[in-house]
């Protein structure tokens, strides 16, 4: 890529101030995993497999992908014995750069033994208030299929498009006419176009169970045969998505049934498929424990932390354009 330079681009995105905050919270991290008897770990960030999810694109080199997450590799390291692990790492994603994208960013990721998402959550509130010592801002709960009702009136239950469509250009939004009739589509667009938006500002919402078509990784619940759900949440501080969690899908079978899939929508969207991570689905099929694991955006975390930062780039050392 080239670069418009100045005399001053050589010269760090954050304040030192900035960097010195920024280490102060990661040994306030270490020192909560540490004292919560969770093992830390580091995984390669050159990899063989790569992740298939159709809205995620890896950067490719000869033989190997940069990784977009660590959870593959850590649910190896699950299924080998671990026990209770996290990793504070980098990750890199195509594509994604903005005020609160870098194609470089950290990811902080944790995985609990023999807990479920709901378990999960309520340890990832306890770990935020930590973080914020005094002025915890607030945590509120809502499902999914509750968010929709509250802000859309829609109920997602009914797998209507033309509801969905209909609340999105209500809103003022254009609807690509190819995505019509794509029901995850047309959610995808309508949380990160609105619903997001109607959000608490300055307060943390976690919104849990997913429509089953939006598992990606966690397993089903199927207690209501109405509407099953995806054992997932997602964390958002306002309108910005901050972390997503799942109760972990076990079985290899149904692991690679999905990734097949993605690579086929990867297909219909003119992307390019990925290299299915067969290690992860023998570690499937040797047996991952029972558990529940988030992946937090720590950069995000930061702009959150430190209220004088207004864009990622401010909390980062160098950015994408200045790396």
């Amino acid at each position: 890529m080239d670069v418009q330079r100045t005399d001053s681009s050589w010269q760090p995105n954050a304040s030192i101030a900035t960097l010195k905050h920024r280490a102060a919270i990661v040994r306030q991290i270490r020192e909560w995993f540490y004292k919560s008897n969770i093992l830390e770990v580091e995984t390669p960030q050159l990899v063989s497999g790569a992740t298939t999810d159709p809205h995620i694109d890896s950067f490719q080199l000869p033989g190997r992908t940069l990784r977009t997450s660590a959870e593959f590799h850590q649910k190896r390291l699950l299924a080998a014995g671990s026990g209770d692990i996290y990793e504070l790492g980098k990750v890199f994603r195509v594509d994604e750069t903005g005020r609160y994208h870098n194609p470089e960013f950290t990811m902080l990721e944790w995985y609990r033994g023999g807990i479920d998402h709901h378990q999960l959550i309520d340890e990832v509130e306890k770990f935020l208030a930590y973080l914020h010592v005094t002025d915890f801002p607030g945590f509120e709960r809502i499902s999914y299929r509750e968010l929709w009702l509250k802000t859309a009136g829609v109920d997602v239950a009914a797998n209507d498009t033309s509801a969905l469509c209909a609340f999105i250009e209500s809103a003022g939004c254009d609807v690509p006419r190819l995505i019509h009739k794509d029901f995850d589509a047309l959610l995808d667009l309508g949380m990160a176009a609105v619903i997001a938006n109607c959000l608490a500002k300055d307060t943390y919402t976690c919104i849990y169970d997913y429509p089953e078509s939006q598992a990606s990784l966690a397993k089903i619940d199927r207690s209501d045969p109405e509407f099953p759900v995806a054992s997932r949440f997602e964390i958002y501080y306002g309108a910005v998505e901050l972390a997503n969690g799942y109760h972990e899908l076990t079985d290899a079978a149904e692991q690679q049934t999905r990734f097949e899939q993605d690579n086929h929508q990867r297909k219909l969207n003119a992307k390019t498929e990925m290299p299915i991570d067969h290690y992860l689905i023998d570690a499937l099929h040797h047996g991952l424990p029972e558990c529940a694991g988030v992946a937090l955006g720590f950069d995000r975390l930061m702009m959150i932390l430190l209220t004088d930062i207004s864009a990622i780039e401010q909390t980062l050392s160098f950015d994408w354009l200045r790396a």
